[in-house]
């Protein structure tokens, strides 16, 4: 068996998608299986020398796994047959493409000529149902793997494919967890700082409002985002520079250690799958103070059993974390069956487990197919005729001052579509 997964590549990087590549593709190595990940290197901060590949590379060679990188072209198109050549050298059996448009549609034509591939629904994201609309046909020879029960009956509902496995990103269950302190009580916010999705701007007004409340409140975000700089100046505007502090992007031993210190963790966003922060911290006892939104989240947070469940009110979310800091029996009781939870049904061993046996079944098809697939054609792709426009944005130029405005009206958009959503299913 061989796995190629295609992935980008950006420094600081700590999204639950790339946590989840890089744990499954080393569980995999490790076992035996002979894996490559295919790095679309996207614009970021200018590299001193940009001959110098990033340490992850590295790292994951001195573990087995083969590493294969090209920068982002200047067309969709291009990265398409960047894609493709790397699949057309590397030759693997089963594809698992991530997040980029050019990995999907690489991956549709590819599909097409009889290579196994899995599109994994990690968010409920108008992306992630564009990309199931453009390339989820069974024509294009995917399977879907959902994160969640909700994403996969969303799935149903939109396209009647009953055939989505349900594999969540399983976390490793630490030896040790957090336990309560009223003094301080350590609120943490894990993720990109980010408004789309993330909703940064409630997350900072909920932390002010609680930390400015109780000076035995304080907060740490850990993690990076354009949003950053715009928290920084509302917490320095608090007089509150000393209770809430940003630490930036962490590696995951430093993420875990701060879990180990927190009491609670906030997520205020617009729409989610089943975020890896979330299980993380569960998984190490912190208390989830959530949004309730339609998505994996009430999976995983049963209110006032597990966590807390609040509106998009920051006064209302703020409250939640006080009543946590004031009620020790509240929090203990949450905390332990948090932990409980995650360590019964969202282990990694049990999410590996699933992997294991589905890639096992592609990889089976894809030897008993009648003809292999490679040389795949690389200069007429089919699966690039009649894409959404979101597809291409990424590859245009912003003008100057419009990236923000861009931001806020996805969210605005992405907002909107949920409400609608909720609106539709209550009234049947």
């Amino acid at each position: 068996m061989r796995v190629a997964f295609a992935h980008y590549s950006q420094d600081g990087d700590i999204s639950g998608v790339t946590t989840w590549v890089l744990g499954l593709a080393r569980r995999l190595s490790a076992d035996g299986v002979t894996v490559a990940i295919h790095f679309v290197v996207t614009p970021a901060e200018p590299r001193p020398d940009p001959c110098i590949e990033p340490p992850l590379f590295e790292d994951l060679r001195r573990q087995g796994i083969d590493v294969f990188s090209t920068p982002r072209r200047a067309s969709l198109k291009e990265d398409v047959q960047d894609t493709l050549a790397f699949l057309n050298a590397w030759q693997p059996t089963v594809f698992l493409p991530q997040c980029k448009p050019a990995h999907f549609a690489a991956a549709a034509q590819a599909g097409s000529r009889g290579l196994p591939w899995v599109l994994t629904l990690h968010s409920d994201d108008p992306d992630y149902w564009a990309t199931v609309e453009a390339f989820g046909g069974p024509d294009h020879g995917r399977s879907v793997v959902c994160v969640s029960r909700h994403i996969r009956d969303e799935l149903n509902r939109r396209t009647g494919d009953g055939t989505a496995s349900v594999i969540a990103c399983g976390v490793a269950i630490p030896a040790r967890t957090t336990r309560f302190r009223a003094d301080p009580f350590q609120v943490v916010f894990s993720g990109r700082i980010w408004e789309h999705q993330k909703r940064a701007s409630l997350v900072i007004q909920t932390l002010i409002r609680a930390c400015g409340a109780s000076g035995s409140v304080h907060a740490t975000l850990i993690g990076d985002g354009y949003s950053r700089a715009a928290c920084e100046q509302q917490v320095a505007e608090a007089g509150l520079g000393g209770a809430i502090t940003f630490t930036g992007p962490l590696p995951p031993s430093q993420v875990h250690a701060r879990l180990l210190e927190a009491q609670a963790i906030l997520l205020m966003s617009d729409f989610e799958g089943l975020p890896i922060a979330l299980l993380e911290a569960m998984a190490a006892g912190v208390v989830p103070v959530v949004r309730r939104i339609p998505s994996g989240i009430p999976e995983l947070v049963d209110h006032e059993r597990t966590g807390l469940l609040v509106s998009e009110d920051p006064a209302e979310a703020a409250g939640a974390l006080q009543r946590l800091a004031d009620d020790p029996e509240l929090w203990r009781r949450c905390s332990t069956a948090a932990r409980d939870l995650v360590a019964q049904h969202y282990s990694a061993d049990s999410s590996y487990l699933q992997w294991r046996q589905l890639l096992g079944d592609l990889d089976r098809r894809f030897s008993e197919a009648p003809s292999n697939p490679y040389p795949i054609d690389s200069h007429r792709i089919d699966s690039l005729h009649r894409l959404a426009p979101s597809f291409t944005q990424e590859y245009k130029q912003p003008k100057a001052g419009t990236a923000t405005l861009r931001q806020a009206l996805r969210t605005t958009i992405a907002r909107a579509k949920h409400r609608i959503k909720r609106l539709l299913s209550s009234h049947p």
